[in-house]
């Protein structure tokens, strides 16, 4: 970056990456909204792939285009094969395994989507085996068991340990205690009482305070104040009508695509764009990539992903409907 870790150290650039641990409490609140209205796990995992995946071929296919225009990507310049991860929603290392060999990605910024689809499939499960009420409580006991067996196996218990450790990482359940607590605050909003809002703050509250493998103090206290920001949302009505306000409207309309896009190819820009800034202005230089990054966003969002997920939703349903013609075929010639 042309102003190198200058800005690293006021607070909303230090706690930036705090924004995922948000998203993910916002996806567990709407996550449980969406299983209400889902009759089956199958249905529901289909509804959130339609959701994601056009938007995730149409940037991935624009990132990969545009790749060589913004060769200063810190992720390099990608290949074919590194479509795979994003596409799919399997994270890089999974895919090295299955394939045996290297795997790259193209955005770094992918990670959380692969997170949320492992929690997707828990949530699931859970909720059409156990019901909507025992959601959160399933949820924060994954995430509170992985961080026992996390600390146990830094104590030098067993070294076992270590190997559950790792497969608990590996399935995500570290960051489940965010989910839980966005799914406790939507069972408080949909009538089961305060005693789920108290739930959600407690959830959260205890989730920021493993936020951090080191316990470091400042992240604890960005957490919590994430934490706190989140219930209170769901809980004053004055907050909620601040953030109604068009712009973050705007931005949430948007937010999917730009997430896709903005990482590798907003820094790119900002390299550029650097050597035409007076060093006196470098705070000002993610204003221009924020801007265009999000114009294209709002291109995706208003004019490509609809007329995508229909086509892919008319797809299946003409694929199931020719499926089930053949079926009454083959039934009949049997009979």
């Amino acid at each position: 970056m042309p102003y190198g870790a200058e800005f690293r150290h006021i607070p909303v650039f230090a706690g930036g990456w705090l924004g995922v641990n948000l998203f993910f409490m916002i996806s567990g609140f709407v996550i449980l909204m969406s299983l209400d209205n889902s009759t089956s796990a199958g249905e529901f995992l289909y509804r959130r792939w339609l959701r994601l995946f056009p938007a995730m071929l149409i940037c991935s296919a624009i990132i990969f285009a545009t790749a060589g225009f913004f060769h200063e990507r810190p992720q390099g310049i990608p290949g074919l094969r590194d479509l795979l991860p994003g596409l799919t929603f399997i994270e890089p290392n999974w895919w090295r395994k299955i394939l045996g060999s290297p795997q790259g990605f193209l955005e770094g910024a992918f990670w959380s989507l692969f997170v949320e689809f492992k929690f997707y499939i828990v949530a699931a499960l859970t909720y059409f085996r156990f019901g909507r009420t025992a959601q959160p409580a399933v949820l924060f006991t994954l995430f509170l068991s992985t961080i026992l067996v996390q600390q146990l196996a830094r104590l030098g218990v067993a070294d076992a340990l270590w190997t559950v450790n790792y497969w608990l990482h590996q399935l995500s359940f570290d960051y489940f205690g965010w989910f839980a607590a966005g799914a406790a605050c939507y069972l408080y909003t949909s009538g089961g009482g305060k005693k789920w809002l108290y739930a959600g703050v407690l959830m959260a509250l205890v989730s920021a305070v493993f936020v951090s493998n080191n316990f470091h103090r400042a992240s604890i206290i960005a957490a919590c104040a994430v934490a706190i920001f989140f219930t209170a949302s769901v809980y004053l009505n004055g907050l909620q009508k601040v953030l109604c306000n068009r712009i973050l409207l705007y931005f949430g309309f948007v937010s999917y695509p730009l997430y896709l896009l903005h990482e590798n190819m907003m820094i790119s820009m900002i390299v550029k764009l650097g050597a035409y800034f007076p060093e006196q202005l470098y705070f000002a230089l993610p204003v221009v990539p924020v801007a265009l990054i999000s114009g294209l966003a709002y291109l995706v969002a208003r004019y490509l992903e609809a007329p995508l997920k229909m086509l892919l939703r008319a797809i299946f349903r003409n694929a199931g409907a020719g499926a089930s013609k053949l079926k009454n075929r083959l039934n009949i010639s049997t009979e």
